[in-house]
């Protein structure tokens, strides 16, 4: 049986893009994710010829560009002032995803449902609807990282949008961070999850939130998410993440060891 492809946010080595793929080349993270929110590589930004460069650039150095990175800070699903912006973003990205070969287009979703009763927010629910059948128009998946919405509450989400093209996207320190048990939840959509983002964090308590961990230091129980990921057949990309390091180079190399130690057996 095929093990998992493990790669790595080039983001998170804090370089140029082009030294961060060659670092991710050079320490055989394969499977690369890119943030293209804001900068060079933002869709307004590159043009169709330098997508095309890109994706020639990172495929040259052995890489495969398998996610791009769609977290647009303080435009929430649930805000019906921020909708139409989120969307309209958010599409742009699956566009460019489209245009460079890239099959998935991540996003960290903090909220879908509605805090009092626990149903799909109707408003979060229109716009999911609308990036969903966009990204199936353009043969990319959109894959939410839940934070605050668990077990039931997403798998309500999913089910309520019956959309091929919106997966899940796990981040299992997101959740234990905000005091959330991932391994309580992510049975009930199992079947949605395509990727994981592989990080740690400490447990959040009450009203405070835990802080990110290098990979093995925390409180996420990474050998029961890899357990149940690959019972699922779930074969990657699982992507390491260090947003929080003053030694992202060490700190991702370590975690790709931890992450190849801990991997069921092929």
């Amino acid at each position: 049986m095929q093990r998992p492809s493990i790669g790595v946010d080039i983001d998170d080595f804090r370089m140029d893009t082009k030294a961060a793929l060659q670092k991710a080349a050079e320490l055989n993270l394969r499977a690369v994710e890119v943030a293209t929110v804001e900068g060079a590589l933002a869709p307004t930004n590159l043009s169709a010829t330098g997508r095309r460069h890109f994706a020639r650039y990172a495929t040259g150095l052995g890489l495969e560009l398998t996610s791009l990175v769609a977290d647009l800070r303080r435009l929430h699903f649930i805000d019906p002032a921020a909708i139409d912006e989120r969307v309209a973003r958010t599409c742009a990205i699956i566009e460019m995803a489209r245009d460079m070969g890239v099959p998935y287009v991540t996003a960290s979703v903090d909220r879908a449902t509605n805090a009092e009763d626990a149903t799909p927010n109707e408003a979060a629910m229109q716009a999911l609807r609308h990036i969903g059948e966009f990204a199936d128009s353009r043969g990319v998946v959109y894959c939410i990282r839940p934070k605050l919405d668990s077990g039931a509450r997403l798998d309500a989400v999913l089910k309520a949008l019956a959309c091929p093209a919106v997966r899940v996207c796990l981040d299992p320190a997101a959740m234990v961070m905000q005091g959330v048990n991932p391994l309580a939840s992510v049975e009930q959509w199992i079947d949605q999850t395509v990727m994981l983002h592989a990080r740690d964090g400490t447990a959040g308590l009450d009203e405070h939130a835990g802080h990110e961990t290098p990979l093995g230091d925390g409180d996420v129980d990474l050998v029961g998410t890899l357990a149940v990921l690959d019972a699922a057949d779930i074969r990657g990309p699982y992507i390491l993440r260090r947003t929080d390091s003053v030694d992202p180079v060490h700190d991702l190399t370590a975690g790709r060891d931890t992450l190849t130690r801990l991997l069921p057996p092929a």
